[in-house]
C-alpha cells in the first residue's frame, strides 16, 4: 500500500508518499512542497483557500497513485457553509485581530473544567464569540462548521465530519464526554445544529469523489484528518518517564497522563488536555518556538542560513540569558527588545542569537520542571522533534543545562506521525513498532550532559 500524507501549515503545505518495504521499514517514496499564502479581505486575514485546495488536487495526481490519503493542519480555524453549502465569511485566519477586540469573554475556568483546554485567544471559541458580537449575521446564515482540513476532506469526498483531535482544539468539546459541550455553546449563544459528529481520527470517511478520481487517475481512501500536534505525539519515541518537546516557530511540551487533569494548577499553568489520534490521553504546554531566531535571520545577510546562525551561535556560546517569555510573538524589533533586558546590549546578531539559544534551553527546562510539579514524578527524558530536531546546539544546551537525556527524532514530525498512523489504520504497522520503524526511517540522536 501507498500513503499519501498533507501537513497544512502556517506558510507551507507539505505532502510525502510513503510504503511499508519488503523488511518492513517505512520507506518514503516522494516529498514535496507547496507555498500557501493569506489575504486580507474585507478587514479580515483569510487563508488562500482555492489556492490550498488546487494544490493538494494538483499533488494527488503529481504523486499518485496513492491508497490511503489523511490530511492534518494547525488548530482551531475553519469554515463556515450556508444550506447550499456555499461558504460563509471566508477561511478567516488565527492570525486575524478579531478576538482582541472581543468584549465578553467566556469565563476561561469554567471553559477549563469543562473542556480540559487552555483558553488560547486564537481558538475557535474565541473566534466565534468575536464573530457573534461582530458579524452576527454570517453566523444566523451558517448550516455547517468544519474545521480546515474536514472543510478540505469535504471536498474530496463530499462527506462532513469533524475529527476528534481538530475538535479538542475547539474549546467545545467535553474532555470527559468527547461531545460538543451544549451547555458551552448555550452560554455564547452559538446553535449547536452547525457542529458535525465528531469522529475518531483515521477513520475511513469514503472514496474520492468521482469527478476528483477521474482526474487523479485512481481512487483512494480518505481517513477523517488529524491535528499536527496529535500527530507529532506519533512520531516522538515516548516512553515511561518521557516528554515531547516539539520545536518550531511554536513549540509545543507534552507528556501522555493516565487521566484528564483539570486541577486548579493545571489550569493556572495553561495546560491542555486532549486525546491522540492513538488513543492516548494528552497533556499539553503551548510555548514560545525559535520565532526569534527565525526573526532575526530576516534582518541578517540574505543568503543566511538556520546553519550558519546555529554554528555561530554555538562558537560564541554565550553564557548570558534572558527571560525569553517576555518577548512575545508580535515583537518585529528582537535585537531591541534583547538589548533592553540585557545589562551589556549587544549589535551582533550572531551574539543574540547564542543568547535566544541559551535562553530557550532554560525556558524548556523550566516549563520542565513546572510539568514535573504537576505530574508529581520526574521526566527524565525529552523526545525533541520539529524543526529544532536538526539542531544539535538546542539539544545539547537542554541535555547540558538540564542534566537530562535528550533524544532528537523527527524533523517533520506531524507528516512523519501522519504516514506511521495511516500505517497503523490500514494494519500494516502495529502500534508497538512503529517508533523502530520511524527510527529506521529517520535514526536518532541521543544527547546527555558530559
Amino acid at each position: 500500500m501507498k500513503y499519501l500524507a498533507f501537513d497544512i501549515g502556517a506558510g507551507l503545505l507539505k505532502a510525502r508518499v510513503a510504503a511499508i518495504n519488503s523488511v518492513g521499514n517505512i520507506e518514503v517514496i516522494d516529498s514535496r512542497s507547496v507555498k500557501i499564502g493569506r489575504e486580507k479581505k474585507d478587514g479580515h486575514i483569510l487563508w488562500a483557500l482555492d489556492e490550498i485546495i488546487e494544490s493538494i488536487r494538483t499533488l494527488l495526481i503529481d504523486m499518485g497513485p496513492a491508497d490511503s490519503i489523511l490530511i492534518d493542519s494547525f488548530a482551531s480555524d475553519f469554515i463556515l457553509l450556508d444550506a447550499d453549502d456555499e461558504i460563509v465569511g471566508g477561511a478567516v485566519s488565527y492570525l486575524d485581530e478579531r478576538t482582541k477586540r472581543i468584549k465578553n469573554e467566556p469565563d476561561s475556568a469554567k471553559v477549563f473544567k469543562c473542556t480540559g483546554s487552555h483558553s488560547r485567544p486564537n481558538n475557535t471559541l474565541y473566534q466565534l464569540v468575536a464573530l457573534k458580537e461582530e458579524e452576527s449575521e454570517l453566523l444566523e446564515k451558517a448550516e455547517s462548521l468544519l474545521f480546515l482540513p474536514d472543510y478540505i476532506n469535504y471536498c474530496l469526498t463530499g462527506v462532513k465530519k469533524s475529527s476528534l483531535s481538530m475538535a479538542l482544539t475547539s474549546s467545545l468539546v467535553n474532555i470527559e464526554s468527547l461531545d460538543w459541550d451544549a451547555g458551552l455553546l448555550a452560554e455564547i449563544g452559538i446553535k449547536r445544529s452547525i457542529f458535525q459528529e465528531i469522529v475518531k481520527d483515521g477513520t475511513v470517511l469514503g472514496d474520492l469523489k468521482e469527478d476528483i478520481a477521474k482526474e487523479a487517475g485512481y481512487n483512494a481512501k480518505v481517513l477523517v484528518s488529524s491535528h499536527d500536534t496529535s500527530l507529532a505525539y506519533i512520531s516522538a519515541p515516548l516512553e515511561e518517564g518521557s516528554a515531547m518537546l516539539s520545536v518550531g516557530g511554536f513549540a509545543r511540551l507534552g507528556v501522555i497522563v493516565d487521566e484528564a487533569i483539570l486541577s486548579d494548577d493545571a489550569m493556572q499553568k495553561n495546560y491542555t488536555n486532549a486525546v491522540s489520534p492513538l488513543g492516548d490521553k494528552t497533556l499539553t504546554k503551548y510555548l514560545m518556538g525559535t520565532y526569534l531566531i527565525q526573526n532575526l535571520k530576516g534582518k541578517m545577510k540574505e543568503g543566511t542560513s538556520y546553519d550558519e546562525i546555529m554554528k555561530k551561535a554555538r562558537s560564541i556560546h554565550s553564557p548570558c540569558s534572558v527571560d525569553i517569555a517576555k518577548i512575545g510573538y508580535e515583537t518585529d524589533d528582537v535585537m531591541g527588545a534583547l538589548n533592553a533586558m540585557l545589562e551589556n546590549p549587544s549589535e551582533d546578531p550572531f551574539e543574540a542569537a547564542s543568547i535566544i539559544y541559551s535562553s530557550l534551553a532554560e525556558y524548556y527546562i523550566s516549563e520542565i520542571g513546572k510539568m514535573e510539579e504537576t505530574l508529581s514524578h520526574s521526566i527524565n527524558r525529552i523526545c525533541l522533534v520539529g524543526g529544532a530536531a536538526k539542531d544539535p546546539y538546542l539539544a545539547l544546551l537542554i541535555a547540558m543545562k538540564s542534566g537530562k537525556m535528550v533524544v532528537s527524532t523527527s524533523c517533520d514530525a506531524a507528516l512523519i506521525g501522519n504516514l506511521a498512523f495511516q500505517m497503523i489504520c490500514s494494519g500494516e504497522l502495529r502500534k508497538e513498532e512503529k517508533d523502530t520503524a520511524i527510527m529506521h526511517l529517520l535514526g536518532r540522536t541521543s544527547y546527555l550532559r558530559s
